[in-house]
């Protein structure tokens, strides 16, 4: 087969979810396994649609609304898009990228949900502080992070992508526009190595983070002391006259898994060519690796449950509305409407139409099929711990 479609992914998985099954998996593995073989399938539940006009009717399956999967992922990244665009300023932006060193990937697979958060925070604190000293640009600046944690390969690459202002707020409330530059790439780099470090540093003298099997605390403070030395990939790109661009690149990687379906060819059952263009000589390359390893790969980069992997800061955060309509009127731009505490019964969903006439679809019934509650993967219960259940509602 040399042909992708949206659910070639999803058949993949669905052919080797027996042999999957074999191996002992973290349950976020697991939950997006099932997620992404059940994809808009009759086990996961249907909804009965009917015309009014002329009486026919549609039968559509649910979606999971999983971050990996590709099946579904194109209506919310449409939805991103949307609500990215509607936040971000009329004005030019720098689009910044921070690595993690690949010394450090040992320790991310252990300790997965505590990098995240750090390298968030490390980050963030990085352009802020250098933005708002007097020595550079003085401002306050509008920040939208993501994070990808891999690379074109699909093998462990963390790093965070930065759609960054170029300007901001003054602490007098003015707008300032910045020059040609962002901020200079050496003194970035050495500061965001420094904080990361002392965190990692702080994280292993507390034992807050897990080590390796084959590490030591010895061979930790060793590989710590290894990679303060070497120079930390930090890149500043040149100025965009909008954000608009880098919104579109970053939204083919917010939802769907590291990997477009249409990248695939020739997959058969001893390999799967993935189609990709190397960065060092602006190549199309083809990979060839086993369906085993492609699937292993695919849930390498499966986050955490419930944590954030793209994050608003400065301008851009979720409470500062105020502060990007008092930017708007003095560089333009449509306002955001600020929230009130009246209620609204708007619906955002989109009507489903008829093929035939046209006319709007009505909802006449949903239909699930019987699905294991609470968390069906535990292969067997504990008899020596009970299990909540619902009790009924007297009131």
């Amino acid at each position: 087969m040399n042909t992708a479609t949206d659910r070639t992914i999803q058949n993949i998985f669905a052919c080797y979810r027996s042999t999957i099954a074999q191996k002992r998996r973290p349950i976020k593995h697991l939950k997006a396994i099932d997620a992404i073989v059940s994809c808009r399938t009759p086990s996961r539940g249907t909804s009965l649609y009917e015309c009014e006009n002329d009486g026919q009717s549609f039968c559509i399956n649910h979606s999971c609304k999983h971050r990996s999967c590709s099946v579904c992922s194109a209506k919310q990244k449409h939805q991103w898009v949307e609500q990215q665009q509607r936040r971000l300023l009329d004005c030019a932006h720098f689009h910044c990228v921070f690595t993690l060193p690949h010394e450090y990937h040992s320790l991310w697979q252990y300790n997965q949900k505590w990098f995240v958060s750090t390298f968030f925070k490390v980050v963030k604190s990085t352009l802020l502080d250098l933005m708002k000293d007097e020595q550079h640009q003085g401002v306050e600046p509008g920040v939208l992070m993501a994070m990808h944690t891999w690379g074109r390969q699909l093998t462990l690459h963390p790093h965070i992508h930065c759609v960054v202002t170029a300007g901001g707020l003054t602490p007098d409330g003015q707008w300032k526009d910045s020059s040609d530059y962002l901020l200079p790439a050496r003194v970035v780099r050495a500061l965001y190595r420094g904080r990361f470090q002392h965190a990692i540093r702080d994280a292993i003298d507390s034992k807050e983070l897990v080590l390796p099997p084959d590490h030591t605390r010895k061979d930790c403070y060793q590989l710590w002391r290894q990679v303060y030395k070497k120079r930390w990939c930090v890149r500043i790109e040149e100025k965009y006259a909008h954000g608009r661009g880098v919104l579109l690149y970053l939204s083919r990687y917010m939802r769907g898994g590291p990997v477009n379906p249409k990248q695939l060819q020739q997959i058969t059952h001893q390999h799967i060519g993935i189609r990709y263009k190397d960065h060092r000589d602006k190549r199309i390359k083809l990979l060839n690796i086993k369906p085993q390893e492609f699937i292993r790969r695919i849930l390498l980069h499966v986050p955490e449950q419930g944590q954030h992997m793209v994050r608003h800061y400065g301008l851009y955060g979720g409470a500062a509305k105020a502060k990007r309509n008092h930017c708007r009127e003095q560089i333009g731009g449509l306002l955001e409407q600020l929230p009130t505490d009246e209620p609204t019964h708007e619906s955002t969903e989109a009507a489903l139409l008829c093929r035939s006439c046209g006319h709007v679809l009505k909802h006449r019934m949903t239909m699930y099929l019987s699905r294991k509650k609470g968390n069906s993967y535990i292969v067997k219960a504990d008899p020596t711990h009970a299990q909540p259940v619902d009790e009924p509602d007297t009131a």
